[in-house]
């Protein structure tokens, strides 16, 4: 085909496509990138962050992202990944090569990807029970640690779960972590850059940082960050755990590579120090204070529809369900009329994620078109 040719067909299929911005996704955790992070991405296209003494520049945008982080959670150090389940796979494997074990210690609301990482690595996962607000249940973990304490690898818990937005209480794991010498994991991709801003302004009560206890965090800038997929960043407390994430490749100029991937996109790298750049501690904490309020919007719209159960939000995701029809039926209608939502199996309801493109005015259109789905009038 012909370069024109081939442009036509792009443009024919990305008309089909759908686009965050129009607001009928509201259950992918994606959203538009901001335009200077894509500029960004597309001016270092060409770059490997798999070899440094090639690009050195990116190494300059990794310290200097790196100091935005410690602001956010304090010292630490890491290197961006491809996402957060390349992030979470690494902690395990961190946590097995350190301590030289093969047990994982983590609540039933963990995501998907930790249970992968375990198979992967051949570790076994041992589940804790939850409380009813969907958050590990800290006297079960401390029956769990005292009982199999010499075996285990490390707790993983969430701070964002991705069906309700539930944090577990990492303050009181890390106690737990700490007085027993394990390592624990933190998978903040989803709620990483949220929950420091929605703590200190009241929204929420549990917070973010290493404290001590806390050997690694995963945070998803390709989330709630803006910058292009993919975008994730592993953290860890020191160098020394650093150092297990290296591997040696002597043929290459750097000699040695960090993380699962050799080639690795330097433009998400240069992605991800623009948007920081942009927008910084004051600009991120704006976003997730709009996104939170407009969950609340979303709420209060969903609790005056007399057919549907709502839960309230505690990072910007909302669970509803119907009262008469049935789950995936009322799923299906939705996506008759375009809307993207996702279910929340554990209710056999749906969940929407306030993502930063979504609005006030996103959120009253789909309340009015799940009105008329139900056969009920919008107030």
């Amino acid at each position: 085909m012909r370069e024109l040719e081939i442009i036509k067909k792009l443009l024919e299929m990305y008309n089909k496509t759908p686009r965050h911005d129009e607001g009928y996704i509201l259950g992918s955790m994606t959203t538009r990138p901001d335009n200077l992070a894509v500029y960004a991405y597309n001016l270092f296209i060409h770059t490997n962050a798999g070899d440094t003494r090639i690009f050195p520049t990116l190494e300059h945008f990794r310290r200097e992202i790196i100091d935005f982080m410690s602001k956010l959670y304090g010292e630490c150090t890491g290197f961006v990944t491809s996402g957060g389940t390349e992030s979470n796979i690494v902690a395990l494997y961190v946590a097995r090569e350190k301590t030289g074990k093969k047990l994982v210690v983590a609540p039933r609301t963990v995501h998907h990807s930790i249970i992968w990482a375990a198979h992967l690595l051949g570790m076994k996962i041992v589940f804790t029970s939850v409380t009813d607000n969907h958050v590990v249940d800290i006297h079960d973990l401390r029956s769990i640690v005292e009982e199999k304490r010499e075996d285990i690898a490390a707790i993983v818990i969430t701070a964002g779960t991705t069906e309700w937005g539930s944090i577990d209480p990492v303050r009181e794991v890390a106690d737990i972590a700490r007085q027993n010498n394990i390592y624990l994991h933190v998978d903040a991709a989803y709620g990483g850059l949220f929950i420091p801003a929605l703590y200190e302004k009241g929204y929420i009560d549990t917070d973010l940082k290493f404290y001590s206890g806390v050997s690694s965090i995963s945070v998803d800038f390709h989330k709630n960050g803006l910058s292009p997929i993919p975008s994730g960043i592993i953290l860890f407390r020191d160098n020394k755990l650093l150092s297990y994430a290296r591997r040696e490749l002597p043929y290459t100029l750097g000699k040695y590579q960090y993380g699962l991937l050799g080639t690795r996109p330097g433009g998400s790298i240069a992605a991800i120090w623009a948007v920081i750049k942009k927008y910084g501690v004051q600009g991120y904490s704006e976003i997730a204070i709009r996104c939170m309020r407009t969950a609340q919007h979303l709420y209060d719209r969903l609790a005056r529809i007399q057919d549907i159960i709502v839960w309230k939000p505690v990072l910007p995701i909302v669970v509803f369900k119907s009262r008469r029809m049935p789950t995936e039926k009322l799923l299906e209608e939705l996506v008759k009329q375009g809307y993207y939502v996702y279910r929340a199996p554990s209710v056999d309801g749906l969940r929407i994620v306030v993502m930063p493109h979504v609005t006030n005015e996103h959120i009253d259109r789909f309340v009015n078109t799940l009105s008329e789905i139900l056969g009920e009038k919008t107030e």
